[in-house]
């Protein structure tokens, strides 16, 4: 038996299963990270404890292998977009600008002029945003230009991981796309951007396929993890590609919704353009030989409807569970209550108002949200005749028999709220030889799957108020 070991670092914490070749979940683990906020929108993290939370995670999978039995391979697929430099001795020189750090304004119009935001988009794969790294090294170019030409590498927190384990330097496609210096379409970095920002190309990773072999454990990480020197590590994806890889979610027609800090929509397509006439992200996902991936999100979502939870329900260390039971104790509509989780409520309008019918309102006003985004790309010709929910609140009830009631659509659970690590296991088995490919794991594996079916007089019920939450909002 072969056993692998597939991670997700997501913004708010790490994930990681060990699964057998055969799709059994042997252990799961996970350790939450930890983010400084600071003045002006600085967001950041210390890459060395992002590490040492990495090597824990592993330690406590590997309690479960049977005896006798060693790690074959590991994968890593991570939330990017946060920006690192390190130093000639292979040591960060500044902590982790994280994606959500907002402290850019002008700087990147004062590095690169007037950038067109179409052909941004054309070339990236993603839209142009005031985060991401190309922002982050914007600002050092303004800021600490020193700084930034002194840099040995110019990485991504997973690629510095990466490098720890394996003592080389790499980054996967899919990854690569979160940095925003890479031409998409021929996987190389985009020469133009380097130059502006004054970096040579030398000082960034090579980039390889998703699946690609980076090396192997060093003896010193293998002292920290635990792991035989023996084990390969093998280059991941972006988190929610891996999540569709570990949800099964391969074809044209297929969507994955994958639910974390930010809920996204995930549809593999069979052409590049697609996704990019459609505003999506666009990940290179199965390429050169399968889909390309297309993706929208409710951005943050999970943060917002949380700031609710807290101020209206609990802010106690166990109100997920509180605000689910309360969800669940309240009948469809929420006693006529509608609450848009992504807006600032007045105060008024919420005070005295039953817990129960505000939990239930923050999980209905989210579906509404997904269902207005469904239906405009349904009408722009991306149908999704098959839906799987993932992530943390795919484990949860009554959150998946809502979205399932107000779509009017089965939604299928696979993997839950370790779907991305299972998509890395997948990819780490797939770097080994073990699979030919993502489908070849699935044909050989066999992972649980449960099916929400709609209630059909909730739908009923639901159309009515999805009506009126449009006219209220949209």
């Amino acid at each position: 038996m072969t056993y692998l070991i597939g991670l997700d670092i997501g913004t708010s914490a790490i994930k990681g299963v060990l699964i057998s070749s055969e799709g059994k979940i042997v252990s799961r683990e996970q350790s939450k990270t930890q983010i400084e906020i600071l003045k002006d929108g600085q967001m950041q993290f210390d890459e060395d404890d992002l590490y040492r939370l990495v090597t824990t995670v592993i330690r406590g999978l590997i309690q479960l292998l049977p005896a006798g039995a060693s790690v074959a391979g590991i994968s890593i697929s991570s939330a990017s977009g946060n920006t690192l430099l390190v130093d000639q001795e292979g040591k960060p020189m500044t902590p982790v600008f994280s994606w959500m750090d907002t402290r850019v304004k002008d700087e990147i119009a004062t590095v690169f002029g007037k950038l067109d935001e179409e052909e941004v988009h054309r070339l990236i794969g993603w839209p142009l945003l005031n985060t991401f790294p190309l922002a982050h090294l914007s600002w050092l170019k303004c800021h600490q230009p020193q700084l930034l030409q002194q840099a040995a590498r110019v990485c991504m927190s997973t690629d510095y991981i990466l490098y720890r384990l394996t003592g080389k330097w790499g980054i996967d496609s899919s990854t690569a796309t979160t940095f925003y210096l890479q031409d998409q379409s021929s996987s190389s970095w985009h020469l133009p951007y380097l130059q502006q920002l004054g970096i040579d190309i030398e000082k960034l990773p090579v980039i390889h396929k998703p699946g690609k072999k980076l090396g192997q454990i060093l003896p010193e990480a293998a002292k920290e993890t635990g792991l035989s020197t023996k084990a390969a590590v093998i280059l991941g994806s972006f988190d929610h590609p891996s999540a569709a890889r570990g949800a099964g979610v391969l074809d044209a027609g297929q969507l994955l919704l994958s639910c974390g800090t930010s809920w996204v929509g995930f549809y593999p397509l069979l052409k590049r353009e697609t996704a990019i006439g459609q505003k999506l992200l666009t990940d290179p996902f199965l390429q050169p030989e399968g889909a390309w991936g297309g993706m929208f999100s409710l951005p943050a979502i999970a943060a917002s409807v949380d700031k609710f939870v807290c101020q209206y329900i609990s802010d106690a260390s166990d109100r997920n569970e509180q605000f689910s039971k309360l969800a669940a104790a309240a009948d469809a509509g929420a006693g006529g209550l509608m609450i848009h989780p992504l807006l600032e409520c007045d105060n008024s309008a919420l005070e005295g108002r039953d817990p129960a019918h505000i939990a239930r309102a923050l999980m209905e006003g989210t579906a509404y949200l997904l269902r207005m985004k469904l239906e405009q790309l349904q009408h722009a010709g991306l149908p999704a005749h098959t839906i799987t929910m993932v992530g943390g609140p795919s484990e949860t009830f009554p959150w998946p028999q809502i979205v399932a009631d107000v779509i009017s659509n089965e939604l299928h659970i696979v993997n839950g709220s370790c779907a991305g690590a299972v998509g890395s296991a997948i990819l780490a088995g797939i770097g080994i030889g073990l699979y030919k490919d993502e489908r070849d794991a699935w044909q050989r594996a066999a992972f649980d799957r449960t099916t929400r079916t709609p209630n059909k007089e909730v739908t009923q019920k639901y159309e009515e108020l999805y009506r009126k939450f449009l006219a209220k909002y949209n």
